[in-house]
């Protein structure tokens, strides 16, 4: 009988033949050798880059609506050569570019896919590592979008992660049926564990790419930034990750959708599994039994999902499974049972302009949507100035964003670690007198490091066409120097940056990334007060 020869034999073989190479062919890829096989990555410009490295089983078939599962190890060198699908979404919601990146990929359920990037000289310590969680309202976007390109931020001494995630009615679904079935595993925020999943996979495996599995920061912006706040509250990212950054993060202060339980009026009242019948509902699915009917959702094409979702248009940040997000998140921040780890928040003086190009008739039914269930009291300070659209605008910048990030932010005093809590002013130079503020996420193209060589991937739209100059390029280089302070040392502050004070309740100091950085005392706070005021006794009179 042949014998075949063992995996980490076949590593070590490898390992010999690469050594034994001239220098300018050993620089043609990277080879590393993970829990479930060996790797093939390629060097470009003194960076190792790893794509599409599966860290968990596809989700699809009877794998669809289930927690991820154990990759399946493979025997062979894999090429990691090339991104991974996107998870399936809609597209015409972001820029030519990325769409095009987008139909590159291609869409498919199986998608669970990470990217690393990884200098070449790593010197004899382990780096830190910077862990990726991409926006996109829980239903577009993906870890590989080149914006989101880590070799500038790997330069930089860190090893950086992107990852992919279940979106959608994909990621996040819940139907009585599936609650009966599956009732002995976590159910509906199928997206958050696959974040969970990614960060488990780095702990076994970053070391492999010269990663310290001792000191990850994870950061995201939009729902990314939800998603952050999120895992600062799951018993199961516990010892995952030791710094943390949600970046323009909304959160509902008084109410989170739940999976299983109605709400009060607003955009929490009809549970997850309330919104699963009405799917079964929409596509007449017809069942005797329990099992009948999840086949027959298992059955369905993703493409279907995607028409609906788009038609339908609903929320899906995380909902309250009672296991894994075991309760709001702000609830959690109160009692002090978040993760104690350092963390930093912020959000944008124009927040709302991610609603801005919605038309005006949608804009104001948008508005019914976010002001449903508040009382002439709660919106007795807009009253005199502002119209049901722009309500919904203010509410849905000030209240969702602002508010909340300056509550989670004295909700750390809860625990030992710091904060630090950030707002975002400037205005790209070519930009000022044309719009009102800083739109959401412009920071977010500055901290990847790529703007001076791509300027159309800065945001908000209305830079597309404009070129960057020198003045926006140093305030992103201060922006990201910041990140990766935090990153290195669990503090923002570095040499050649102004001096960025932890956030304390007492002082109210909020750091202002504007054409000056300082910080501010008592920004907003009269607002910001006042709208706290109002979520708190509507949370009281709702769920008590």
């Amino acid at each position: 009988m042949k014998k075949i020869m063992p995996v980490h034999c076949q590593f070590f073989v490898i390992l010999m033949l690469v050594s034994c190479l001239p220098a300018h062919a050993q620089n043609s890829g990277a080879i590393v050798q993970i829990d479930s096989g060996v790797l093939q990555g390629v060097v470009e410009d003194g960076i190792e880059t790893y794509r599409g490295i599966p860290y968990a089983r596809p989700p699809v078939g009877s794998l669809r609506w289930r927690p991820p599962q154990p990759v399946e190890p493979w025997t062979d060198k894999r090429d990691s050569l090339n991104f991974g699908h996107a998870c399936p979404q809609r597209r015409g919601l972001y820029p030519e570019w990325v769409d095009a990146h987008l139909d590159e990929v291609g869409d498919d359920e199986d998608c669970l896919t990470l990217n690393i990037w990884t200098p070449v000289e790593r010197g004899d310590h382990a780096l830190p590592v910077m862990f990726y969680i991409h926006g996109g309202n829980f239903q577009y976007g993906a870890g590989s979008i080149p914006v989101y390109d880590g070799r500038y931020l790997a330069s930089q001494g860190v090893v950086l992660v992107t990852i992919n995630y279940r979106i959608g009615y994909l990621g996040r679904f819940a139907h009585p049926a599936l609650s009966r079935v599956q009732s002995s595993e976590p159910l509906a925020n199928y997206g958050i564990f696959d974040q969970i999943a990614a960060l488990e996979w780095v702990q076994r495996n970053i070391g492999a790419f010269g990663g310290d599995a001792g000191n990850v920061t994870i950061f995201g912006h939009s729902s990314g930034g939800v998603a952050v706040n999120v895992l600062m509250t799951t018993p199961q990212s516990k010892g995952l990750f030791h710094q943390a950054i949600a970046q323009g993060s909304g959160i509902l202060l008084d109410v989170t959708q739940h999976a299983f339980e109605q709400g009060p009026p607003g955009a929490a009242e009809k549970s997850r599994e309330n919104m699963g019948v009405e799917f079964v509902e929409h596509f007449k699915i017809e069942a005797d039994t329990d099992e009948e009917l999840i086949d027959a959702l298992r059955a369905m094409s993703w493409e279907s999902m995607v028409e609906y979702q788009t038609k339908k248009q609903v929320p899906f940040n995380p909902v309250v499974d009672e296991r894994v997000v075991a309760d709001h998140v702000a609830r959690v921040f109160e009692r002090g049972a978040q993760h104690d780890v350092p963390y930093i928040g912020g959000a944008n003086s124009w927040e709302w302009n991610q609603i801005d190009g919605i038309p005006l008739i949608g804009k104001w039914f948008l508005g019914g949507e976010f002001i449903a269930g508040l009382t002439d009291e709660d919106l007795a300070p807009f009253d005199d100035q502002w119209t049901r659209i722009g309500l919904s605008q203010r509410w849905f910048a000030e209240g969702l964003f602002l508010t909340s990030t300056r509550y989670l932010g004295k909700q750390m005093a809860n625990v030992r670690s710091p904060a630090w809590l950030y707002h975002v002013t400037y205005v790209q130079t070519n930009l000022r007198g044309e719009v009102p503020g800083a739109g959401h996420g412009i920071e977010v193209p500055f901290i990847f490091g790529h703007v001076g060589e791509h300027p159309q991937w800065q945001r908000p739209e209305q830079m597309v066409g404009k070129a960057v100059t020198a003045e926006d390029l140093a305030w992103g280089q201060s922006v990201q120097s910041y990140w990766l302070n935090f990153a290195k040392t669990g503090d923002p502050n570095g040499p050649g940056l102004p001096d960025w004070p932890r956030y304390e309740p007492a002082t109210d100091l909020v750091m202002e990334f504007g054409v000056n950085f300082r910080p501010r005392e008592g920004l907003y706070k009269d607002t910001l007060d006042y709208l706290e005021e109002r979520a708190l006794i509507r949370r009281q009179i709702f769920l008590r």
